[in-house]
């Protein structure tokens, strides 16, 4: 996984690292996990802003795209208050298995609803609205959840996406690979839309933020307070 590190200055990043509180019990036991697995995931640098976007906004109802075995549902889930729930995703019910002992061992199980399938299906199943959306899929699919993602958040609400800036292969201009080429369209799109007000974090692989400020197609119903 060293290439997800080559955005950030990596003395800043072991900086960074060093000064930042420690993960919990059950989290330090995803990170060795995901390291002896090289499997992909946001981390705690990332992982933190998360939860810090989670406790800014209120956010109440999460649904999240590509969960893998629940590392950064945890965080926000540790987030939530009372009655919050985040929604998560992922295609291999290994993976699924893992999350749920993960949360019912961290007394978080009432707060996460981790789902086997695929993301995008389940999302579009998703009636909303939500409070926050947080993509970290394959990025030929990124375009896909632009579209599903905006009327089913609140106004106000939080779209996140992981790997905006691509290790890098967006600098390059005679790229065309299609990951590549999603993930410049898809940020092409966020600002270049008034109803997104997107800003992007060059920590890891590239975080973006964008709060929708436009009205949502959607009439706010149970679902967005209630588990």
């Amino acid at each position: 996984m060293a290439d997800i590190f080559t955005i950030t200055n990596p003395d800043i990043h072991a900086y960074l690292e060093r000064i930042r509180p420690p993960s919990d019990a059950i989290l330090q036991e995803m990170e060795r996990l995901a390291e002896s697995r090289r499997f992909p995931y946001l981390g705690p640098q990332c992982a933190r802003i998360l939860y810090a976007l989670v406790k800014i906004s209120g956010a109440r109802r999460i649904f999240e795209l590509g969960s893998g075995f629940g590392y950064t549902m945890y965080w926000m889930a540790q987030a939530l208050p009372p009655g919050g729930l985040v929604i998560g995703t992922d295609n291999n019910p290994e993976n699924v298995a893992l999350a749920r002992d993960f949360f019912r061992r961290g007394g978080l199980l009432s707060r996460a609803d981790i789902r086997a399938g695929d993301a995008l299906t389940l999302f579009a199943a998703e009636p909303g609205p939500c409070d926050m959306v947080v993509c970290d899929i394959d990025k030929e699919s990124y375009l896909d959840v632009l579209d599903l993602a905006k009327p089913r958040l609140r106004p106000g609400g939080i779209l996140v996406a992981d790997n905006v800036l691509w290790s890098g292969r967006v600098l390059n201009e005679v790229a065309r690979d299609p990951a590549t080429a999603a993930i410049r369209e898809f940020t092409r799109r966020l600002f270049a839309d008034p109803g997104w007000f997107t800003t992007i974090i060059p920590i890891r692989d590239g975080l973006s933020i964008s709060v929708k400020t436009g009205s949502s197609t959607l009439q706010q119903n149970d679902c967005a307070t209630q588990p």
